[in-house]
């Protein structure tokens, strides 16, 4: 097995909700902080296998946002690029499977990492594609709707996974 290493970790400044990035989309957010990496490696789009990213809070302005972040960074169209959802672990999880595309030989550099905006996560409504009938549409909160659904339906979450992750940070004594 290959050894898998991180070599030049780089993000954004941490922003708040309805901060200063809150006009900023996610995918700028990404090429972003994807094209400092280039410019700090001078790494280019021949020695790139892969680039992972995770978002939790995906919709229709950033589909693949792996492979947009890469493109609107300026990297060859042969590079490939993935958008992965695991909720709040999304960006470890793009860093986990870009380990085991190495670790097995699949491949030698990966890029991987995390992108949200939440500032830009949209309203939604899933009844109007098909026209509206009756006097009223109704339209969800995407960062609201998946705390109440997060378990499906067989393993209601009370709040969700923000609540989830705040019972487990008290029942383990896991400091923030």
């Amino acid at each position: 097995m290959y050894q898998a290493v991180i070599c030049e970790p780089v993000r954004t400044p941490v922003g708040g909700f309805g901060g200063m990035y809150r006009d900023i989309p996610v995918t700028t957010l990404a090429s972003t902080v994807l094209k400092g990496l280039i410019e700090r490696t001078s790494i280019t789009s021949d020695d790139i296998d892969d680039v992972i990213f995770g978002q939790g809070y995906a919709n229709g302005e950033a589909a693949a946002i792996g492979r947009i972040a890469a493109l609107d960074a300026g990297l060859d169209v042969t590079v490939p690029g993935i958008q992965l959802d695991r909720r709040c672990g999304s960006g470890l999880q793009a860093v986990i499977y870009a380990a085991m595309q190495v670790q097995t030989g699949m491949s030698d550099l990966v890029i991987a990492g995390g992108a949200e905006s939440m500032s830009q996560t949209e309203f939604y409504s899933t009844g109007m594609r098909w026209g509206v009938k009756g006097a009223s549409v109704e339209f969800h909160d995407r960062l609201a709707k998946p705390r109440t659904n997060s378990g499906g339906v067989n393993f209601p979450v009370e709040g969700g996974m923000i609540e989830t992750a705040e019972n487990l940070r008290r029942e383990y004594s896991i400091s923030r």
